[in-house]
């Protein structure tokens, strides 16, 4: 329950206090409430119209709770106490929830017992779901009669309805609250009746299941065998009743925890337990379909309020960065203005220093790594065989191919590898037999070669050989 003040639109403050309704009572939970331990408020009721009109006596009950915490209005979150309402568990398809609580309103007399006038339906959904199966459902209904009179009875009496709940979602809250543990595991709570005791499956921090046994330990066995023997469960209720359950599921070897700490005042009456915790999003709310339609609305306008909010303060955060940006970079030009005229002098030197090294660096490796071509003409022309020549000699880098005719290609192939400072010989074409003007046929070759670096003492032996050459 939420009991905290917040400021109205005005300067006044409004409160939001929990509450419980079952036919016969009205009960309420504020921390502003100091005549019990559980800060607890009670009143009796006439049973509720059936015709949805105003409630007279909630209505009056609610005039006395005002005056009981002093407020002159308020905003009120509502438990409504079985059999004002029906909690099931269901298995439907997965569905969003705008579609699941229009599915829920239109066919409630197919999935609740009770449903033979129109309902009003919430629906809470498991956070675990498998892909391809049907979606476990925590549903619960209420006569939308009941409803709209407990709103006039509220509205009459100055009070704003925040939150209409089955009591089974408070219990599961305040169960997470006498248990924190239960928030993160797998486990179950016990509200014990006098006339009967409720079973909540809790997963995950929300309800995901309702089952109803006999009171006290009647049915103990049943309660064992539907959460087992190491399942964590919490007892809460009559302590009369809770007592009775514990000892029956202690002789079934199940182990459970009782109310402790802040809470456990509040968990000695169910009634109470379900003011105190009203208003959480634990279980399902019952929710009509333009209530569902006017959130979904709100949704929106809130995120596009926070997107808009978002882009503006991108947009800002980026002006900012390049009016930064912009400010360095000039501080940076005119620092480059000041170094340019000491700088020009010193750089036109080094670079024509570091070109010239360069361009000699390129014609010493050039010079080395070239191949002295006229050396591998004239080694060419002692291997070809004298029946052999030459049509032409095609070289690139490192790579020769030469063409040429001969009365048989195999002899110039043999001779070429045989050749000193040739290797990788090898046909760059298929030999063809030609037909030559005289009327005798040669083979036409193309054969390549890679040409083999000379050693160092070979090229130096070579240059001073066409050195030589030239001066004669």
């Amino acid at each position: 329950m939420v009991t905290a003040a917040r400021a109205d639109s005005g300067s006044k403050k409004r409160i939001r206090t929990g509450v419980a309704i079952s036919p016969t009572a009205i009960r309420a939970a504020d921390i502003r409430l100091r005549s019990s331990a559980s800060r607890a408020w009670l009143a009796p009721l006439d049973s509720p119209p059936t015709d949805g009109s105003v409630w007279s006596s909630l209505a009056s009950a609610l005039d006395d709770l005002a005056r009981a915490l002093g407020a002159s209005e308020g905003v009120l979150s509502i438990s409504l106490m079985p059999p004002l309402t029906e909690v099931r568990r269901l298995e439907l398809p997965p569905l969003a929830e705008e579609d699941l609580q229009r599915l829920l309103s239109r066919n409630a007399s197919r999935y609740f017992v009770n449903a033979r006038t129109p309902q009003i339906v919430g629906a809470s959904s498991s956070k675990r779901r498998a892909r391809g199966k049907p979606s476990p459902v925590v549903a619960a209904a209420a006569s939308t009669r009941l409803v709209a009179s407990v709103r006039a009875a509220a509205e009459q009496a100055g009070w704003t309805v925040d939150s209409i709940a089955p009591a089974e979602s408070a219990w599961a809250a305040g169960a997470i609250a006498l248990w924190p543990a239960f928030a993160k595991q797998d486990s179950y709570a016990l509200v014990a009746h006098e006339d009967r005791t409720d079973l909540l499956q809790i997963e995950d921090g929300r309800l995901t299941g309702v089952r109803r046994f006999r009171a006290g330990g009647a049915d103990a066995s049943m309660i064992a065998d539907a959460v087992g023997p190491t399942a964590r469960i919490g007892v809460a209720g009559s302590s009369g009743e809770r007592r009775a359950i514990s000892a029956a599921l202690a002789a079934v070897n199940v182990t459970t925890s009782t109310p402790s700490g802040e809470w456990s005042a509040a968990a000695e009456d169910a009634d109470v337990m379900a003011a105190q915790f009203a208003g959480t999003d634990v279980g399902p709310t019952l929710r009509t379909e333009g209530a569902v339609a006017a959130d979904k609305a709100s949704a929106r306008k809130m995120t596009l309020i926070i997107a808009g909010a978002a882009a503006a303060l991108f947009l800002a955060a980026a002006g900012i960065q390049l009016w930064g940006v912009h400010h360095q970079l000039a501080l940076v030009r005119a620092e480059r203005a000041k170094l340019k005229p000491q700088l020009s002098s010193t750089l036109v030197g080094r670079t024509t220093v570091d070109a010239t090294y360069r361009h000699l660096a390129a014609l010493a490796t050039s010079e080395r790594n070239a191949p002295r071509w006229s050396s591998v003409i004239a080694a060419l022309s002692e291997s070809v065989p004298e029946d052999a020549h030459l049509t032409a000699i095609r070289a690139r880098s490192d790579s020769l191919i030469v063409d040429g005719l001969a009365q048989h290609a195999a002899r110039v192939f043999d001779a070429l590898e045989k050749t000193h400072g040739l290797v990788e010989v090898k046909a760059a074409s298929p030999v063809r037999r030609e037909l030559q003007d005289g009327g005798s046929t040669l083979d036409h070759f193309v054969i390549g070669a890679r040409v083999v670096k000379p050693s160092p003492l070979e090229a130096a032996t070579t240059t001073a050989s066409t050195r030589k050459g030239g001066g004669q």
